[in-house]
């Protein structure tokens, strides 16, 4: 029974954090850790199919489920730029110095 238990609980957490995504609730970027996840969870939020996705970037579908699966692993800034595009969002930064005042912003 305990291995049920285990499924249903990953289950759950998958349900509850896919919930999160579409309400637009994403964790902090820094230093581009998690680029690939957050491209991902922008195609959710936005309710957008892997299918729509590919055709706005003009690729196969199986690029973008590959691309998706792998978290965007090793992607250019290039590449997600376009991501972004096609999402039609745009990451907005801000530089601090580790453990001192901020530095520059917009």
């Amino acid at each position: 029974m305990d291995p049920m238990m285990s499924f249903y609980q990953q289950r759950k957490e998958e349900a509850e954090s896919y919930e999160r995504l579409r309400r637009g609730e994403f964790e902090e970027l820094r230093n581009f850790e998690g680029v690939g996840q957050l491209l991902v969870a922008l195609r959710i939020a936005q309710g957008i199919s892997q299918r729509e996705l590919a055709q706005r970037l003009g690729v196969h579908e199986s690029q973008v489920s590959r691309d998706e699966r792998n978290e965007y692993h090793g992607v250019t800034v290039e590449r997600a730029h376009r991501v972004l595009e096609a999402l039609g969002v745009e990451i907005r930064s801000m530089v601090e110095k580790v453990g001192g005042p901020l530095l520059a912003t917009r």
